[in-house]
């Protein structure tokens, strides 16, 4: 029992240490502009109809142009060349590409890649379950809500009991191993912020390892308007429609109390209640959809790519195109004159979606920020506080 104390100690150290040096390469690699994680939309199909998004209401005619796996063989072959060893397979749903899904999953891991796979498990059977199981280090499941919340907001009856059977084959599959980690992802908007703590409950009940509280993204026709790009007038799927889905300004100043309360009710060392994201932003922020953080690190540091194989410069303005990966090398593409044209832009304030853009939250903290996330994550939680 003397010993445990200073072995604990000890692996704490190392963690907080490895956790140093990635901050310090990410403020590198962002000062560099140098390519350390890649995004990729196998799709951008979708069988959801939420409420908070619109990709699923994209052109056919763009899923005619999808690549199958030998260009994507092709793109992951570009990246791993590049150093990049970081990814997230994103959609739409890549579910409804499920023989590709499961071929990427395996030669991702082939290359060594650490894979991140958010879904709204919506199509998931027993092997895709084996596939993401044996390949994916971090499972996020969309849920909004709980029984005909989760599928109100998701716009699918079974939206709700697809999460739970998803949730149930992977921790079943999975066994006693501890990855893939099982995050019960939550996006918070005016839907669904009276019910946050239910979700919670649901989420440790059911076996997650981890519940994130994010925050939802919104765009409106006069941020588009002025973010035309030499002509080009960016097409993102957080598009307010109506009545805008953030929560007002009485409701945000006690959100993060609220969160609080739930951090301390339910986190535990087996369970993980993450609001960092949410705990970053101002009343004001939450209200107005505005962001504190004016650098674009997604632009400078991970690489986009499209279901065609096209690089674009970030997930919401993705049809502004920088190259094809499947035919050309990343070295031509990365930091070529497109991709300084929109930089500079982007550094001059004069792209107004860029000021509420909800990934400026998570991925765009300077070294300040960081080492408050740190904090928060890593330090306070094992202070007992």
């Amino acid at each position: 029992m003397i010993l445990k104390s200073p072995r604990r100690l000890l692996r704490g150290l190392r963690v907080i240490s490895k956790d140093v040096m990635e901050i310090l390469k990410r403020q590198s690699d962002f000062r560099s502009a140098t390519p350390s994680t890649s995004t990729l939309f196998l799709t951008y199909r979708c069988n959801s109809r939420c409420l908070t998004c619109e990709m699923w209401k994209r052109t056919e005619e763009e899923n005619k142009r999808e690549i199958g796996f030998d260009g994507w063989k092709a793109v992951i072959d570009k990246l791993a060349a590049a150093g990049i060893a970081n990814t997230e397979i994103f959609g739409g749903n890549v579910l409804l590409r499920k023989d590709l899904l499961i071929s990427v999953l395996r030669y991702l891991k082939e290359k060594g890649f650490c894979i991140h796979l958010p879904t709204n498990q919506i199509g998931v059977d027993e092997p895709v379950a084996r596939a993401i199981v044996d390949t994916v280090h971090r499972v996020y499941i969309s849920t909004d809500g709980t029984g005909e919340d989760q599928n109100r907001i998701r716009g699918v009856e079974s939206a709700f009991k697809a999460s739970g059977s998803t949730t149930s084959m992977l921790l079943k599959l999975r066994g006693n191993r501890p990855e893939p980690r099982l995050i019960c992802n939550t996006t918070v908007s005016s839907f669904n912020v009276g019910i946050l703590e239910n979700i919670c409950e649901y989420a440790r009940a059911s076996g997650f390892d981890e519940i994130h509280y994010e925050y939802a993204g919104e765009f409106t026709r006069e941020h588009v308007d002025n973010s035309i790009i030499d002509g080009l007038r960016p097409t993102p799927y957080y598009m307010r429609q109506g009545e805008s889905i953030l929560i007002d300004r009485s409701t945000a100043a006690g959100l993060k109390e609220k969160l609080k309360r739930i951090r301390d009710r339910y986190g535990s060392k087996h369970f993980r209640v993450i609001t960092i994201n949410i705990d970053s932003l101002s009343p004001e922020d939450l209200s107005e959809g505005t962001i504190p953080h004016k650098e674009c690190r997604v632009e400078r540091t991970e690489v986009t790519v499209d279901p065609c194989g096209n690089v674009v410069i970030c997930p919401f303005i993705n049809n502004y195109m920088m190259g094809n990966l499947v035919k050309e090398q990343l070295q031509a593409i990365w930091n070529n004159p497109a991709h300084l044209r929109f930089r500079q832009l982007q550094n001059s304030g004069s792209l107004m979606m860029c000021e509420h853009c909800i990934l400026g939250v998570q991925r765009n903290q300077g070294l300040i920020g960081s080492c408050r996330r740190l904090y928060l994550n890593r330090i306070q939680p094992a202070l007992g506080h």
